[in-house]
């Protein structure tokens, strides 16, 4: 038996990301995480935009852009990398061996 959870809203933001944008990239299922996405992964780490520029490798500004609606002129998609960073920090993915 298997249900889908949806996640709750608090003051109308999501508690987390959805549930796609937490696939690998080369997954069918993925999704690309929107601004409310990314959002919700600072929230959960609990970090500063400075302190996730430092985890990611970029500028607080960048960061600011990712987390900007697309509607604001400073909009920037968050790449895929520090999208799987991020994740993989706030324990939502598990990081992927090569071998």
């Amino acid at each position: 038996m298997s249900e889908t959870l949806t996640p709750y809203v608090v003051s109308g933001r999501s508690a987390g990301p959805d549930y796609a944008t937490l696939y690998e990239y080369d997954s069918p299922l993925y999704k690309p995480p929107s601004w409310l996405d990314v959002r919700a992964v600072i929230d959960r780490l609990g970090l500063t935009g400075s302190q996730v520029g430092d985890l990611v490798g970029v500028h607080s500004r960048t960061v600011r852009k990712w987390t900007s609606p697309p509607e604001t002129s400073n909009h920037a998609p968050i790449p895929y990398a520090a999208w799987r960073l991020l994740v993989i920090a706030a324990r939502l993915a598990e990081p992927t061996i090569l071998v």
